[in-house]
């Protein structure tokens, strides 16, 4: 499974902007390529802001269930509104 990783907007990006590591990062979800992620399953690192002391929240990425004909599962939505 690949890591990509997207940090916070700012000025100038963050290295070579590809996701690819920390130092690297997209700059801003949405700089996000989601198609870097398509061809196997893949976990989407968001970092918070190194200056406020936030973390990260970690996101699997999975191409199947964006297209409906690929997966053998019915997409299910919570019963309960959220």
């Amino acid at each position: 499974m690949r890591t990509f990783y997207v940090r916070p907007r700012r000025e100038g990006g963050y290295g070579g902007a590809d996701g690819t590591s920390y130092e690297n990062a997209w700059n801003g979800v949405e700089d996000v390529d989601w198609t870097a992620m398509a061809a196997q399953p893949a976990q989407l690192w968001l970092c918070g802001n190194p200056e406020s002391k936030k973390g990260f929240m970690i996101v699997f990425v999975e191409l199947s269930y964006l297209e409906a004909t690929a997966h053998p599962f019915s997409r299910r939505e919570s019963a309960v509104a959220v």
